[in-house]
């Protein structure tokens, strides 16, 4: 039988799933296209119900086995990305051109040194630089990386950089003025390098 022939004599439209179960059960079926329809449509000795049991339980198994599939491509994926990391050999990495972590952390060690205020910060570089406080956005990390064996980086976090004072020739504080960004350091002001 025919799908079409199906669908006119019942009014139901199945979907192809459904349909190859139908198919199934009406070549087991005695009798012609017509008596089948007929009982489908009446739930003769609940051949509909038993059809559509059938079709959910097919959908069913296809459900876990996408699951199953889904699960096995991302646990290979996981382990995939394992050994390109271990093949790429990720170090950390810090850009020489600027101020190093250990050095500012020497000073922020120091007792006598403060944690400034963004007030505070744009006061100072107003005052010893002539930047214009509202043209002033203090930042107070830096990005944190990593470099691989073919010289590619990669930002893995956030470095704690907040503006310190410790003396006139011991301080830190990074800063962008317009579309500039500074690192002020010791008393000496040079470009920060992204």
């Amino acid at each position: 039988m025919m799908r079409e022939e199906f669908e006119q004599r019942t009014g139901f439209y199945p979907s192809s799933a459904l349909y190859a179960i139908i198919e199934k059960h009406y070549t087991e079926f005695n009798g012609d296209k017509d008596a089948f329809c007929k009982a489908y449509k009446k739930n003769a000795d609940g051949l509909a119900e038993k059809i559509q049991r059938e079709a959910d339980m097919e959908t069913f198994k296809a459900q876990q086995e996408a699951e199953k599939a889904q699960k096995a491509a991302e646990a290979r994926i996981a382990e995939l990305e394992k050994a390109l990391e271990r093949e790429q050999e990720w170090k950390p990495y810090e850009d020489t051109d600027n101020v190093q972590q250990a050095d500012y952390e020497k000073l922020a060690s120091q007792s006598d040194t403060e944690r400034m205020s963004d007030e505070k910060a744009k006061d100072l570089l107003y005052e010893w630089y002539g930047f214009a406080k509202e043209k002033i956005k203090i930042h107070h990390t830096i990005p944190q990386y990593e470099v691989n064996r073919h010289r590619q980086l990669r930002k893995v976090g956030e470095i704690d950089r907040a503006p310190l004072y410790n003396a006139t020739d011991w301080n830190y504080i990074r800063f962008d003025c317009g579309c500039m960004s500074y690192e002020l350091y010791n008393d000496n002001l040079r470009p920060y390098l992204h």
